[in-house]
């Protein structure tokens, strides 16, 4: 998770004036109580608004945006001060992730201007991965946008929905897969969970029962894979 990547340095200054010479860096770590994110938040961005070059404001901004989950706003923060100025990006705390924000920054600039679903979803899935749900479910919505057909990015789609707790579209996504596909192992296998463990839906046991019959030939990347599997929907089954 991009929580535990990511060290947050911010300070907050309640009766500073703008100037970036009052702005020290960050020599510590400090924390950010839940009822400072937004005071910090509109603070930095004024700072920035008067003096949108100021580096070292970027970079505490981009502390800030990573802890409201405004990942991909952090990261293009970080790619802009590191071009101003690599050398004291470089030497910031925040360079741990200098890389990682460069190479999304990047990927997601490239998605955008070549309308390329795979560019997409290579950035859906860097963050799936991650578990940044947020930032997986807008790569793959644009991904889908482009190539509506994705059987596969639309399974990682609901999943992003659920975790967002946005049940109703994980639902739907689901039964759409399943009726252009009825034998679509992950479909059932995720429909069936979310029925029973979201929705207490009790038809949840068609679709598991559907998924067990599925799962020996399902495509899947290793034996281990399908072993976990299969001891999970019997585990569901009888619990």
């Amino acid at each position: 998770m991009i929580k535990k990547i990511i060290t947050i340095c911010i300070l907050l200054f309640v009766t500073v004036s703008l100037n970036a010479r009052e702005f020290p860096i960050c020599k510590d770590y400090y924390s950010i109580k839940e009822g400072e994110k937004e005071q910090k938040e509109k603070f930095l961005q004024k700072v920035l608004k008067s003096e949108p070059q100021n580096v070292e404001c970027m970079l505490k901004l981009a502390s800030v945006y990573f802890r409201t989950g405004k990942v991909s706003e952090g990261f293009d923060l970080i790619t802009a001060a590191y071009k101003l100025d690599p050398k004291f990006v470089k030497k910031a705390k925040i360079s741990k992730i200098l890389d990682l924000a460069l190479r999304l920054s990047d990927l997601r600039q490239r998605a955008n201007k070549s309308k390329d679903f795979k560019l997409w979803n290579e950035l859906g899935d860097i963050y799936f991965d991650m578990g940044i749900f947020k930032e997986a479910k807008f790569a793959y919505e644009n991904s889908i946008e482009l190539n509506k057909n994705q059987e596969s990015k639309k399974i990682l789609l609901s999943i992003c929905y659920g975790n967002e707790s946005d049940l109703k579209s994980a639902k739907d996504i689901l039964v759409e897969v399943l009726q252009e596909n009825p034998d679509s192992f992950y479909a059932n296998y995720y429909y069936a969970k979310l029925l029973k463990n979201e929705l207490n839906d009790k038809r949840w046991k068609i679709y598991m029962q559907k998924a067990w019959k599925l799962v020996d030939s399902a495509k899947l990347a290793s034996d281990g894979q399908r072993e976990y599997l299969k001891e999970d929907i019997v585990n569901e089954l009888e619990n």
